[in-house]
């Protein structure tokens, strides 16, 4: 029994002839009767009464009919949801975000996304970026949003490779507990800062990004704090700093909402982080993810690395 018969008995059924739903279906009559006389005996039941004026339905044939017509509107359901997938248009998207990244990147691409697609249904993970990267590796996400610099490329995880665009660049600033009361009309050297408590993202291997700078910051200054307090991201870091335990870097914006923390000025300024979306090198992406990532790719301002 294929779905093909059905389609031609439900035809038959609804005209209550043969020959009129041969007409219905542009077929000869002699090869519709063949049909549905296959079609019995493949089912070993009759479904059609042959009247000299048309068909009726036997029982077995009135149970096909109730039965036909729910198969055939599954299949074109199923249909119907395959090609949408195909398209990107409906299924599953994971996403990680770095929370940085999320609160001033990701967030509005993620709800424009979700309502021209509706039917997606999405899965945010703000974890560390060891934790996406693996996650990402392992098959688990289509994509990451994280920290990164082009100079430093992502080392392989269990033998899977990564490629980066940059999307973004987020502003910098140091901050401080309110607590602290500090005197920021002018902006303050960061060499008076270093002996403060710091509180950082752990570093990634093979791609320091936010470590990275502060070091390189430091060196200008003359030298990296001495004591640093390693977190996993930086809400949790913010956390601490609101709590009076030290100082951090974080997003601009990000800083500006967060309650109990003060945005210091550093004289020299600060550098811009890239944030890279990320993914499997070897090309594993769903339709989904692809559509999602054109969403950064219409006015992201770098080109993919390696």
């Amino acid at each position: 029994m294929d779905l093909r018969s059905i389609r031609y008995f439900l035809v038959v059924a609804d005209a209550g002839s043969i020959t009129e739903a041969a007409k219905i279906l542009h077929l000869s009559q002699p090869p519709l009767s063949t049909a549905m006389a296959k079609l019995e005996s493949e089912l070993g039941v009759t479904l059609l009464n042959r009247m000299p004026r048309g068909v009726t339905l036997t029982p077995a044939g009135r149970y096909l009919q109730a039965a036909g017509q729910r198969l055939v509107a599954e299949e074109q359901r199923l249909s119907a949801t395959l090609r949408a997938m195909g398209e990107g248009l409906e299924g599953e998207l994971r996403v990680g975000a770095e929370p940085m990244g999320l609160w001033q990147v990701v967030s509005t691409r993620v709800a424009s996304f979700l309502a021209a697609h509706p039917r997606v249904s999405l899965e945010l993970m703000d974890a560390a970026p060891r934790v996406q990267l693996e996650n990402l590796a392992n098959g688990y996400l289509d994509l990451a949003v994280i920290p990164v610099l082009p100079q430093e490329p992502l080392a392989p995880i269990n033998d899977v490779a990564f490629t980066v665009e940059i999307v973004a660049a987020l502003p910098l600033t140091v901050i401080v507990p309110q607590s602290w009361n500090l005197d920021v009309s002018e902006p303050l050297p960061l060499t008076s800062l270093r002996d403060r408590t710091w509180i950082l993202p752990g570093r990634l291997p093979g791609a320091r990004s936010l470590s990275r700078l502060i070091d390189d910051r430091f060196t200008t200054a003359g030298g990296s704090p001495t004591k640093i307090i390693p977190v996993p991201t930086m809400q949790t870091a913010a956390t601490l700093v609101a709590a009076g335990l030290g100082v951090s870097v974080m997003s601009n914006e990000m800083a500006a909402h967060h309650p109990g923390v003060d945005r210091v000025p550093v004289a020299g300024g600060w550098p811009e982080l890239p944030l890279g979306l990320v993914r499997r090198r070897d090309g594993i992406v769903t339709p989904i993810a692809r559509r999602f990532a054109g969403l950064f790719n219409a006015d992201g301002p770098g080109e993919p690395t390696d």
